[in-house]
C-alpha cells in the first residue's frame, strides 16, 4: 500500500471508529489476576476497584445483577467488597445464598464466603431478581456543573419510595476530572439505591479511562425482573460498529421481553432547528430503524437539558436532561428526574413520570 493510501485509510477509518478505543476499553472491564487468584466479572457487569491476596477483591458495580467467576489455588476465606450494589443483594454460592457480613451503607455490600481452591462462580443479586413483577427505577442526565449541588436531586430521589436503581444517560460530569468524580461518588451517599450509567459527551473531555478504571464500561446491558436495560456509549454523537453488534445481539435476545434503551444523545432532535441529535441523519434513521424492528419499548436520552415527550419511529421517547447542568432557558423545567414503572408480567411500561426537584 502506498504511503498516501495508507493515511487515506487511516482518516476513513478514524472517522468510522471515533469511539473504538472505548468500545475496546468495554472489553477489558472485570478482568483482574494475582499469583494466586484470577477474576472474571462476566459481560463487564462490575469493574475491579482492587484486588489484594490479604484484602480480597473490591467492585464497582454498573447492573443489579452479575457473576463473578473466579479461579483460585487454594481454599480461603475470601473477602468481596461490592460498591454500588442493591441493598438487598445476596450472594449465591453453589446454589447457597449468603447476606453481607456488613452493610457500611445501603449501597456498600460486604461478604466474607468460605471458598474452596480451583473454579468458583458467585452471582450477587437481590433475591427477586428473577420474579417478573412490576417495579420501578428512576432515569436522569445531565449533572455537570451542578456536581456541588445533586445532593438535592438525589435526596428527592431517595424520598421517591420504591424505586429500585438509577439510571443515568450520562454527562455526570463538566470534564470528567478526577476530582469531580470523587465528589460525584461522595454524593452518592445521598441515594438509597444504586446509580448505573453510560457516559456521554462531557465524560471525553479529559482522560477517558477515569471512568473505566473507576465505574467500568461505557455500554451498559443487563436484565432485572425480565426486563432488558440497554444504555449505550454514544458520547460521539455516534455509535461505534461494536456497540450495533453488541446491541443487536440484545435486541434479539430482548424481543419477547420488555426492553428500555438509553443514550446520551437522541438520534434526532424533537427541536429540529437546535440540531442537538446524532451528527449523521441517516445513522439516526438507521439506530431508529434498528430499535423498532427489536421491538424496543421506551427511548430514554439526555443531552438537551430539559425534558421532552415525543415518539420516534413509533416508540415512546424521553428526554431527561435534568440533573442541574444550565437549563433551557424559559422552559420551566429545571431540575427533575423520571419515575418509571415496568410491569414484565403484561409485557409493557405502565407509566413515565416527571418529578420536578425544585418548586
Amino acid at each position: 500500500m502506498t504511503r498516501k493510501l495508507f493515511c487515506t485509510a487511516l482518516l476513513l477509518s478514524s472517522c468510522i471508529r471515533p469511539a473504538d478505543e472505548r468500545s475496546d476499553h468495554d472489553d477489558l472491564v472485570g478482568i483482574a489476576e494475582l499469583a494466586d487468584i484470577q477474576v472474571l466479572v462476566e459481560e463487564g457487569q462490575a469493574a475491579v476497584r482492587s484486588l489484594d491476596s490479604g484484602e480480597g477483591l473490591q467492585l464497582w458495580a454498573q447492573a443489579p445483577v452479575f457473576d463473578v467467576s473466579l479461579q483460585l489455588s487454594s481454599a480461603q476465606r475470601f473477602h468481596l467488597e461490592v460498591l454500588n450494589c442493591m441493598p438487598n443483594a445476596q450472594a449465591m454460592v453453589d446454589g447457597q445464598s449468603f447476606a453481607a457480613s456488613s452493610r457500611p451503607s445501603p449501597t456498600h455490600c460486604v461478604f466474607d464466603l468460605d471458598l474452596g481452591s480451583g473454579a468458583q462462580r458467585i452471582q450477587i443479586a437481590p433475591a427477586d431478581w428473577e420474579d417478573l413483577e412490576s417495579f420501578r427505577f428512576a432515569d436522569m442526565g445531565d449533572i455537570q456543573t451542578a456536581m456541588d449541588s445533586v445532593d438535592e436531586v438525589f435526596d428527592r430521589i431517595t424520598q421517591t419510595p420504591d424505586l429500585r436503581f438509577v439510571m443515568s444517560t450520562g454527562d455526570v460530569a463538566e470534564k470528567g476530572e478526577a476530582e469531580e468524580y470523587e465528589l460525584f461518588q461522595s454524593q452518592l451517599a445521598h441515594l438509597n439505591v444504586p446509580f448505573f450509567s453510560t457516559i456521554g459527551n462531557h465524560e471525553l473531555t479529559t482522560e477517558i479511562l477515569r471512568w473505566h478504571k473507576l465505574f467500568g464500561r461505557y455500554t451498559v446491558h443487563f436484565r432485572f425482573k425480565g426486563v432488558d436495560f440497554s444504555y449505550v456509549d454514544s458520547g460521539n454523537a455516534s455509535l461505534d460498529p461494536q456497540v450495533y453488534d453488541r446491541l443487536q445481539t440484545w435486541l434479539d435476545e430482548g424481543a419477547d421481553r420488555v426492553h428500555i434503551f438509553g443514550t446520551h444523545y437522541p438520534p434526532f432532535d424533537p427541536v429540529g432547528a437546535r440540531n442537538a441529535g446524532f451528527r449523521s441523519r441517516n445513522e439516526a434513521s438507521a439506530l431508529l430503524e434498528k430499535l423498532a424492528r427489536g421491538k424496543v419499548d421506551l427511548t430514554l436520552y439526555g443531552h438537551v437539558h430539559s425534558y421532552y415527550e415525543f415518539e420516534n419511529a413509533g416508540i415512546p421517547a424521553f428526554i431527561s436532561g435534568g440533573g442541574g447542568a444550565l437549563p433551557e432557558r424559559f422552559d420551566n423545567i429545571d431540575r427533575h428526574f423520571l419515575v418509571i414503572q415496568v410491569d414484565p408480567n403484561r409485557n409493557q411500561v405502565d407509566s413515565v413520570e416527571v418529578v420536578r426537584v425544585d418548586p
